[in-house]
């Protein structure tokens, strides 16, 4: 399913900036948002094997901790294609508010599928360390996780560098 939706570059940085501390050590130079978006997508790749790996030898909690994974290389990429750098979990979490709320302005429906897969992300991270999800909840959440992924990928990867 494709979605066309187009933000300007400096809409999504701003969405971006706006999740982040005013530090100057967010800003990143053109050869180190590079080098930090290969190894995010390298690492959004590595997770997303895993997740498939623990699901086929029934490891959820695994599958929890690699979807959270995921989901955060995915944020991290896409702060690196607009020069910023996010480091903490909180980071994450406000970068994707901001991420989501961007594309509620313009399609409610796909806003609240990254909103569900944002919170999604967030409970499997906690379950990795609680171990208070059913099985069945995992395994929803961890789909909603990756559909959300997928979303943010194809709303705001490859294509949106801020240059």
């Amino acid at each position: 399913m494709v979605h066309r939706m187009e933000f300007p570059s400096e809409q999504v940085s701003e969405a971006i900036r706006t999740g982040l501390p005013n530090r100057p050590e967010i800003a990143l130079t053109d050869s180190e948002a590079d080098e930090l978006k290969t190894t995010y997508r390298d690492s959004l790749e590595h997770y997303r094997e895993h997740v498939e790996k623990s699901r086929a030898d029934g490891d959820l909690r695994q599958v929890a901790e690699k979807s959270w994974g995921a989901y955060t290389q995915t944020i991290k990429a896409i702060a690196a294609d607009h020069r910023l750098r996010v480091r903490s979990h909180s980071n994450v979490l406000r970068v994707a508010e901001r991420l989501t709320s961007l594309v509620l302005s313009s399609n409610s429906e796909i806003g609240a599928i990254l909103d569900v897969g944002a919170n999604s992300a967030h409970s499997l991270h906690i379950h990795f360390y609680e171990n208070d999800l059913p099985d069945e909840t995992v395994l929803r959440r961890a789909g909603s996780t990756a559909e959300a992924i997928d979303l943010l990928q194809e709303i705001f990867g490859t294509g949106h560098e801020s240059r």
